[in-house]
Parts: structure tokens; sequence; C-alpha cells
């Protein structure tokens, strides 16, 4: 017969398990107590923060300096386009690499990428011909109203759409870098490669778009010309932003020995050991490359219609990766060696926002300075840019990051669908508050830039022709211009120009002499009418004085017969 266990050895099987249970429960008792901590004190650092960063929005938005009050709409209006371009791309393009990418040949992988570039950007152009009205039958009617929302509606579709295929593009080429040999030559060249790409289609389509404008009248009216404008204008900003992520991988690779994937991540053990010195390169190259576009700006008055707009957001952007990634390497290294998530990424963003809003507040100081003139002024709203640039790529990664840590908790879907549902419904709600409560002030600021950079372009070519246009004009409207404004001898730009008061009394000179030179071009115009007027009335009173002079020389009655008595 088997031998039967003994009681005590039962026993003693069952405290031991007891025990193990009982340890065992302690140790998940405090991991899920450890976790339970950790996800409270996130959501506390949330909560508070998110509080803290609005009303520091408000603080900026209603900032005593206009330039200030600018800068920081701009800065809010570029964070909510990247915010939704980059949903809606990652949800389209999780679909096609779950549908057609799992387990496929690199060479399939860039096909596709390729394609899926190619229909964003085709797409582009129709959208755009399409909201314009350039592809309806007859000429658009336009009226002031419809030309407000005409423009708000394109502004909003074009940079939704371009930021979308610019993301586009950095996934196409982005691929194409991976499967290069990897040496700093190779991956560089596929930069320069996707910028001559990105410059044949644009000139590609811009013949397209010509001759479809000319193909119904000969000419190009007001709806067409503002789909190239607006069309043209995208395709830059989707070459500086391809080119820019392009060129800064190959830094990151050189500098440090490992070539980020497509999407520009590194692994969390590279992240963390990226050292100080490392960082100082990154950040210095950026540097020296918005240094040199600035001094660009102010001495070489040579540009080339596309290719300069190109040149200058390639660079900008540049600055703005540079800085990001540095300044993620520092962060990762320093503070988050081990823990690379959401809480990470918010701290990256809140210290880029905060350390650019602090650049640009003493940049726009310097520009306020008396010494400065218009060249270095233009210059460093070029800087300013760049580094709204960089607040909205910063969220950006922090964007991305928080959609993936929600559809990875999400059970019901796959993965890839969830993402996309959550773009579709996020961009839903918040392109149409942009749309209509932002970008009516972005175009309003985008104007008064274009007015600027109009009357600085003009400024350069000389201020001679236009003092000999000036006397030359000065007979014709004496009348008019004596009362308003007293003629001035003109001065050299430089003395005219740099002589500046500071602060606000700057600003506020330049906003009323705004203002005079529009009250004289209205007077002028109403002068014009007035006269034509004069004249039309000179003629009829001449013509009335002629019949007048006739009646009174052969004077007839009623019925048509000379009136008896009369001379």
């Amino acid at each position: 017969a088997p031998r039967r266990p003994r009681p005590a050895w039962a026993l003693l099987a069952l405290v031991l398990a007891a025990l193990l249970a009982a340890v065992s429960a302690k140790e998940n008792e405090e991991e899920a107590e450890a976790i339970s901590k950790a996800a409270n004190a996130g959501i506390s650092i949330m909560l508070l923060g998110s509080v803290a960063f609005m009303m520091g929005l408000f603080y900026l938005v209603n900032h005593p300096d206009p330039e200030m009050v600018k800068y920081s709409w701009q800065v809010i209006s570029s964070t909510i386009s990247i915010f939704a371009a980059v949903l809606l791309f990652q949800g389209v393009n999780g679909i096609i690499e779950a549908t057609l990418l799992e387990g496929a040949s690199e060479g399939f992988e860039l096909v596709v990428s390729m394609v899926h570039f190619l229909a964003w950007f085709s797409g582009l152009q129709l959208a755009l011909a399409y909201i314009t009205g350039a592809l309806h039958d007859g000429k658009v009617e336009w009226t002031h109203e419809k030309e407000e929302k005409m423009e708000r509606q394109i502004k909003c579709y074009a940079v939704l759409m371009g930021h979308i295929t610019g993301f586009a593009a950095i996934n196409a080429f982005g691929v194409l870098q991976q499967q290069v040999p990897r040496t700093p030559y190779s991956v560089f060249m596929v930069a320069p490669g996707a910028w001559f790409v990105v410059y044949l289609l644009s000139q590609v389509t811009n013949h397209i778009r010509d001759s479809i404008s000319r193909a119904d009248d000969g000419t190009i009216d007001k709806a067409e010309a503002l789909w190239d404008e607006e069309t043209e204008e995208t395709e830059d900003d989707i070459v500086g932003l391809a080119v820019s992520f392009l060129v800064v991988q190959t830094l990151r690779f050189a500098i440090g020995g490992v070539l980020p994937n497509a999407e520009g991540e590194e692994a969390e053990e590279t992240l963390s050991q990226h050292s100080n010195r490392q960082v100082f390169k990154l950040i210095i190259i950026g540097i020296v490359l918005v240094f040199g576009e600035f001094l660009r700006t102010i001495y070489i008055r040579f540009t080339l219609p596309r290719l300069t707009p190109q040149m200058r957001n390639v660079i900008m952007m540049i600055f703005a990766w540079c800085m990001l990634f540095g300044l993620d390497w520092f962060i990762s290294a320093n503070f988050f060696v081990s823990e690379h998530g959401m809480k990470k990424q918010v701290v990256l963003a809140l210290v880029v926002t905060s350390l650019s809003m602090t650049l640009i507040f003493f940049l726009e100081k310097i520009a306020d300075l008396p010494i400065t003139g218009d060249q270095i002024d233009h210059a460093i709203h070029s800087v300013v840019r760049a580094l709204g640039i960089l607040i909205g790529f910063s969220w950006e990664k922090a964007f991305d990051t928080a959609v993936i840590s929600v559809t990875e908790s999400v059970e019901v879907l796959p993965e890839p669908v969830t993402k996309l549902l959550l773009a579709v419904a996020l961009a839903a709600l918040v392109v149409p508050a942009w749309r209509h409560f932002i970008l009516p002030s972005i175009l309003i600021y985008d104007k008064q830039d274009e007015e600027e950079e109009e009357q600085f372009e003009e400024g350069e070519e000389g201020g001679e022709e236009g003092a000999q246009g000036g006397e030359g004009e000065a007979g014709a409207k004496k009348d008019l211009a004596e009362p308003l404004l007293p003629t001035v001898k003109a001065a050299p730009k430089r003395q005219a120009t740099s002589k500046k008061l500071a602060g606000g009394e700057d600003k506020a000179l330049k906003a009323k002499c705004q203002g005079y030179e529009k009250q004289i071009k209205a007077l002028e115009q109403r002068n014009a009418r007035l006269e034509a007027s004069l004249s039309d009335f000179v003629v009829e009173l001449a013509e009335l004085q002629k019949m007048a002079d006739i009646l009174k020389r052969n004077p007839t009655s009623p019925s048509g017969s000379p009136v008896r008595g009369q001379p």
C-alpha cells in the first residue's frame, strides 16, 4: 500500500504555502501601491501644471507689448496645427503599417511610404484648388465678407495639410535614410535628395496650376492667383520640415554615433548615455546656422524666388530640431535616466516653452533698441519664428507619447483603429475652434508681417528713386499733401529708420505713421474721384449754358412759334 503523508508534513506545506502567498500578496500590494502613488503623482502634477500653464498663456496673450501678444498667438496657432497634423498623419500611417507593412521587405516599405507621401502631396494641390474655387466654371464673385472667409478657410487647410504632407515626407525619406549605408555622408545625402524631389514636384505642379488657370480665358483671376500663392508657400514649408529633420538626423548620427529610427526616436539606454559635450555640439550647430542666416539677411541682398525662402525655412527648422533633441539628450541623461514616458515629454515641452518665450522676450527688447536698424529687426523676427516652431515641435513629442499611451490601454478595438478614431475625434474638436477663434488674429498678424517685409524690401532698393519720384509728383499733389504732412526732404534710410524711440513709443509712432499713410491714400483716392466728378459737372454745366444762350437768342412758345413782343 502506498505510504500516506504524515499530517505534520502536510501542515508544514500548508504553512509554507500560506507564507509564500502572504509574501507574494505583500509584494503585489507594495507594487500596486507604488504604481498607484506614481499614477496619483503624475495626475496631480498634470492638474497643477495645466492650471499654471493656462494662466501663463493668459498673461502672454494680454501682455502690454503688442509684439509679445503677436508671438504668443502665433506660438499657440503653430502648436495646435502641429498637434492636429501629427494625430491625423499617425492615425492614417498606423492603418497602412498594420495592413500593408507587417513583415514586408524594406523595398516594399520604401515604395509604400513614397506613395503615401505623393498621395498627401496631390491631395494638398486638389484641396486648395477646390477651396479657392480655382476649379469652378466661371468667375468667382468676390465680396469683402466672402474674401475674409476664403482667406481663413484656405489658411486653415493649407497649414494643416502642409504639416501632414511634411510629416509624410519625413516618414518617406526617413525610411530611405534607414536603408542607405550607415556612414555620415550617405545618410546626409538623403537630405539634398529629398529637397530635389520636392522642388521638382513643386515645379511640375506649378506648371499644371498655370495651365489650368489659363485654360478657360487665358488669364489668371483672383481665385487662381490665391491658389498658386498658398500652394507655393505650403510647398516651401514642406521642404523646410522634411529637409531640416533629415539633416538633424545626420547630425545626431555623427555626434551620438547612433542613427535614430525614421521617426527620430532612440532606444532608452542610448538616449540616457549622451554626454553634455554631445548636447553642446548639437545645440551650438543650430545656433551657428541661425546666426549665419541672421548675417545673410543683413548683408546679402541677392535672393532666388523659391530657393531663398526654402533655405530660410530649412535653417530655421534645423535650429528648432537641434534645440529640441539637444535638450532631450540633456534631460534624459541627467534627470530621467530610467524613465522616458509621458512625464519626461511634458517636462521637456515645458522647459522648451519657457526657454523659448524668455528668448523671444529678450530678442524683442533688442529689436526695440535705438541702435538696431530694419535689417537687424527683420533677422530677429526670423529667429523668433524659429523659436515658435521649436515650441510646436516640443509639444508634438508630448502629444505623440500621449496618443500611444491611450491607444495601448484600450483593448476593445485594435490599436491602429483606436489611434485613427482618436485622431479624427480630437481633430474634429480642435480644428474648428482654431479656425474660427485663432486664425483670424493670425491672418491679421501675417498681413502686418507681409507689409513690413514689403516695406523692408522696397527700402533696400534705395531712397533716391523714391525721393525723385516724390519731387516729380509734388506739383500734382501739392494742394492735397501740404495740409496733411509738410514736405520734408527725404533722408537716407539708415538715418530715418535707425533713430527709433524705445519700447512702446516706437511701436505707437509706427502705428501713427501707418495710419497717416492710409489717410493720405484714402484722401488721394477721394480727391481723384471728386476731380473726375467735377470735370463731368463742368462739361454738363457748359452744355446747359450753351442751351440757355440759344434759348435767349431764339425764344419760342410752348407750341413752337415765336413769342410776340419778344426780340
